[in-house]
């Protein structure tokens, strides 16, 4: 179908998916995490309040306040090595892109799936990487060592820094 035969609009000529899919996705991923990340009792609760807010009303960005509930969650546990904060870390990177997704995608539209592959990709280049240096940073004392932590915590900095420091140096062209 062509844009100018009448029809409804064009013909995208690929599988698309209801846009609230990926609400359904953000539910998948984070009751999960609220099952193994979380310590009983009332935080399980609200947690879940904050995930069922955040898929009805994206806007009001509460996912990032679930992310920030299951960060400090790991705080609970002493500093060894678990599947459980491997699972967060991955987890919680998981949450913040389909919670930048779902602000970015009405309900009601429909998505390609394949327009969501490079972000996957990085998500992947990402991931391997981090889940290799927390388990060496984590594996050999049973407990992170200060000094170690505080090299990792100064080169994510250095790292964060060097991203962001150039193009705010550029001058606009006019």
């Amino acid at each position: 179908m062509s844009v100018g035969d009448g029809s409804a609009g064009p013909d995208i000529g690929t599988r698309t998916v209801p846009g609230w899919s990926l609400r359904v996705l953000f539910a998948a991923i984070a009751f999960p995490l609220l099952l193994v990340g979380l310590p009983q009792g009332p935080w399980t609760v609200i947690a879940s309040l904050l995930v069922g807010v955040a898929v009805w009303r994206p806007r009001w960005l509460t996912a990032w306040v679930l992310m920030g509930v299951l960060v400090l969650s790991s705080l609970v546990e002493p500093g060894i090595l678990t599947a459980r904060l491997l699972a967060l870390i991955a987890g919680v990177h998981a949450l913040h892109l389909v919670g930048a997704w779902m602000l970015a995608v009405p309900p009601t539209a429909r998505l390609q799936p394949a327009v969501l592959l490079p972000t996957l990709r990085r998500f992947v280049a990402i991931q391997v990487p981090v889940q290799v240096v927390a388990v060496a940073v984590l594996l050999p004392a049973g407990r992170p060592s200060l000094p170690a932590l505080a090299i990792v915590s100064g080169l994510a900095l250095a790292g964060i820094v060097g991203m962001l420091v150039p193009p705010l140096l550029r001058r606009p062209r006019r």
